[in-house]
């Protein structure tokens, strides 16, 4: 049985052999970025993009159109592309929530981080409470 293929629709393996298209529109920072780099950063998505579910939201071409002022540009066709794009990564955990972003951390950095603050705090505390027991004990009248 052959496979099956969507006519008029690219895979990602097409882009990347069309020279004609040099730099796709990254997702977060809405600026262009060579393919190559694209591909780098956002591989685990691209990969998706083969054609393979026999369904339009397999092929680069759900997601991106030449844009009109730049033809060698790959941009989302619009922020419900986008957002479809970018849910694919957030699914395979392969790229950063838009609160990671914001916070400029990841969510395991971030637990890591305040674990050891509250092992921290307590330590602190413990001292504290064991200073405070100390200071009974000396009473200075003047």
């Amino acid at each position: 049985m052959t496979p099956f293929r969507m006519t008029g629709y690219s895979t990602w393996n097409d882009i990347m052999k069309n020279a004609k298209i040099t730099d796709i529109q990254d997702p977060m920072l809405d600026m262009e970025i060579s393919k190559w780099e694209f591909e780098e950063i956002y591989r685990d998505i691209v990969d998706e993009l083969q054609g393979n579910d026999e369904c339009e939201e397999s092929y680069i071409d759900y997601y991106f159109a030449k844009n009109p002022m730049k033809s060698y540009v790959l941009s989302f066709k619009s922020d419900k592309e986008r957002n479809a794009f970018y849910d694919i990564g957030l699914k395979k955990k392969s790229v950063l929530s838009l609160v990671e972003v914001c916070e400029g951390e990841e969510q395991t950095v971030k637990e890591k981080r305040k674990q050891k603050q509250k092992k921290t705090e307590k330590t602190e505390k413990t001292e504290k409470t064991e200073k405070t027991e100390n200071d009974d004990e000396y009473i200075i009248f003047c």
